[in-house]
């Protein structure tokens, strides 16, 4: 390597023989053999709990970068990994994610929650119907959890006052068409067979099986209404007609 051709120095030569420290010294006149100046920084970087060595404007290079491009400096720098096994919080054994932080406290300082707040201690699960912590869920229907199950409270509510279990093939309509109001009169039952087509015999043979008492009262109501045995209704093409069927065929 070439060495600039002032005597004491030892930088490599660039530009016509000088280093560029004395060749910028030789286009502004300065004299050449004056020493380098030499800037100190005591102490510690300026920043709160930051311990690296300083080396402009008495900011570590991390921190002198964050200022350059505009970032927050007083948020935590970043830990290389192998560094740290454990969470820096004070009191928290758990293992190290990021920034000095575990899973849990790593994200309460991006989301600006205290970290010395204390974990949120989680209720009690539910022991009656009237104890379940019911909450709206972001598609508008409430929910809750009773004895370990997730249940929805329309459900819930109409499962309860007819005591009875909801097939998965029914469903529990909100009237007025809103979600949250679960008041057992805001509340129907829906069904939704499969298939969706079905032969006629296979669907009267599955509404008797699944709606029994439905069925009784119906007849019961049928043979009060005067109509005759004879006269059924059927439906071609999608339109109800009357029809009547004939002996002798």
């Amino acid at each position: 390597m070439k060495v600039c051709s002032i005597d004491w120095c030892t930088n490599e030569a660039r530009p016509h023989g000088f280093c560029l420290g004395h060749y910028q010294r030789r286009r502004n006149g300065t004299d050449m053999n004056k020493p380098w100046r030499i800037r100190k920084i005591q102490g510690p970087c300026s920043i709160k709990g930051c311990k690296n060595q300083p080396i402009a404007q008495q900011l570590c290079k991390a921190h002198y970068q964050r200022r350059a491009t505009g970032a927050a400096l007083d948020t935590p720098l970043r830990i290389s990994p192998g560094t740290i096994s454990i969470c820096t919080v004070d009191g928290c054994n758990n293992p190290h994610k990021a920034k000095g932080y575990c899973h849990f406290h790593w994200r309460r300082a991006n989301t600006n929650v205290p970290l010395e707040q204390p974990k949120s201690i989680k209720s009690k699960p539910a022991v009656t119907p009237k104890e379940i912590p019911w909450r709206i869920a972001p598609n508008g229907y409430v929910v809750g959890s009773y004895k370990g199950k997730r249940y929805a409270q329309h459900r819930f509510v109409w499962e309860q006052h007819h005591g009875c279990v909801l097939h998965p093939f029914e469903n529990i309509h909100h009237i007025n068409g809103i979600r949250h109001d679960n008041r057992i009169e805001n509340l129907e039952l829906w069904t939704k067979a499969q298939p969706a087509g079905q032969r006629p015999e296979d669907l009267v043979k599955w509404v008797v099986e699944n709606y029994p008492d439905l069925v009784a009262k119906q007849m019961k109501k049928g043979k009060g209404s005067g109509r005759s045995n004879s006269q059924t209704r059927t439906r071609v093409n999608g339109m109800a007609k009357a029809s009547t069927s004939r002996r002798g065929r």
